[in-house]
């Protein structure tokens, strides 16, 4: 049975995705990674690029990897000047008055520095030679086309027989920077890319079924790794006050990262339980597949984390988050947590996914951990999982907040080779 790698989109979030897969390598104390599939969407779909260019020495990769997102700054994705800023404001405005395409710019922001660093950073001939060599079958990366309004899910690898669903189909293809930097296109705020004539955007957007790709080219297990702390946010509640267009459009941003992946989940669970309640009769073949998953979620909400490096931003930047009012906590914040692309901010993400440590695995051993109650809670797991020995044991993962203990993430289970 397959096991696939779903890297989901959320700017200077998925820097956290980088702390988890660390995590997973070295419970399992081995270079050999674990997936076979690969799936990445929006700043996803970079971490997934290099996953897959270094699978052949995994551990070494995500510990390059760790070191560029915690060295990172905004200045390596975007052009932070006031000279970028006042320009895109300036032909905004003579856009109104004049109707050539000149005067028309396709985003806020400038990430040809992205493109800059993304040329040194990411080796599409490695990523190949491994796709070639079996370290992994399948690469996925997805994108919207702004032409049609469908998802497309560009992948490479394994031949698999392209598909088509509704507003949204799989393409093989050769893949490339231009795939990557339309994933990683955030709306509005980083300019679209062609590819072949057609422009595309942020894979995260219309992407109704964010688990379809890996499905299609053959998973049946899916370690998810999102960037939502939602299920664990759930009644908190901010003081009613008028919205901002930041807290708006975090909103509009959180419902495509978000949303959309956790309902598609929510509906993967539904048909599972169906599937477990129809009692059919021995030799009888099930209309379905059940689809086994662990998902990864952050315990601490990022809009708060993202409140306390507004402030360390560029001058530009800062002015645009007053302007649109990305300040203080809620959804405000959360725009601007995609980001906020600071080597603090990345790192305190990043440390989620680790913050009290993570145990191994001794020989075959099957751990269950669970705080005592009303005794204080000294781990907090936001991956608890044991892979030895083509055994698949798990571990029941617990948050600690202060003395009481809540689930960090929805289990399933995870294998490995």
């Amino acid at each position: 049975m397959s096991t696939a790698l779903i890297l989901s989109g959320g700017g200077a979030r998925a820097a956290y995705q980088v702390g988890v897969l660390r995590a997973v390598l070295e419970i399992l104390d081995t270079n050999r990674q674990p997936f076979d599939i690969v799936c990445g969407t929006s700043a996803g779909s970079i971490n997934a690029a290099y996953y897959v260019a270094s699978a052949h020495r995994p551990r070494f990769g995500m510990g390059r990897l760790h070191h560029v997102w915690r060295n990172i700054s905004a200045a390596n994705v975007y052009d932070t000047s006031w000279l970028s800023v006042l320009r895109t404001t300036a032909r905004l405005g003579a856009g109104a008055f004049r109707y050539t395409e000149r005067f028309k710019p396709p985003s806020i922001l400038d990430n040809s520095p992205l493109e800059r660093l993304l040329t040194r950073w990411l080796d599409f001939g490695a990523m190949r030679a491994n796709l070639r060599n079996g370290y992994v079958r399948n690469l996925c990366i997805n994108a919207v086309n702004y032409s049609t309004g469908e998802s497309v899910a560009f992948y490479e690898g394994e031949t698999v027989e392209p598909w088509q669903r509704l507003h949204r189909h799989g393409e093989p293809v050769t893949l490339s920077l231009d795939h990557v930097m339309a994933s990683a296109a955030i709306p509005i705020l980083f300019p679209p890319r062609a590819i072949n004539g057609n422009f595309f955007g942020d894979g995260a957007l219309r992407q109704l079924n964010p688990l379809s790709p890996a499905l299609h080219l053959g998973a049946r297990r899916l370690f998810v790794i999102g960037v939502s702390s939602n299920k664990h946010d759930r009644g908190r509640t901010l003081r009613p006050i008028q919205p901002t267009i930041a807290q708006m459009a975090g909103h509009l941003l959180n419902r495509e990262f978000i949303d959309n992946l956790e309902a598609d989940i929510e509906q993967a669970e539904v048909i599972n339980e169906l599937l477990d309640d129809c009692a059919l009769g021995e030799g009888s073949n099930p209309p379905a597949q059940k689809v086994e998953f662990l998902v990864i979620t952050p315990s601490t909400p990022f809009d708060e984390m993202a409140a306390r490096y507004i402030d360390r931003q560029p001058g530009s930047m800062r002015f645009l988050f007053r302007l649109l009012g990305a300040q203080g906590q809620g959804a405000g914040a959360s725009f601007a947590s995609l980001l906020l692309f600071d080597g603090g901010y990345c790192q305190a993400g990043i440390t989620q996914s680790r913050s009290a440590g993570f145990l191994k695995a001794l020989n075959n051993s099957s751990l269950n951990y669970q705080s005592p109650k009303n005794k204080k809670c000294y781990f907090c797991f936001s991956l608890a999982t044991s892979l030895v020995a083509r055994r698949y044991a798990a571990i029941n993962s617990y948050c600690a907040n202060r003395h009481s203990c809540r689930f960090v993430l929805h289990f399933q289970w995870f294998t490995c080779h």
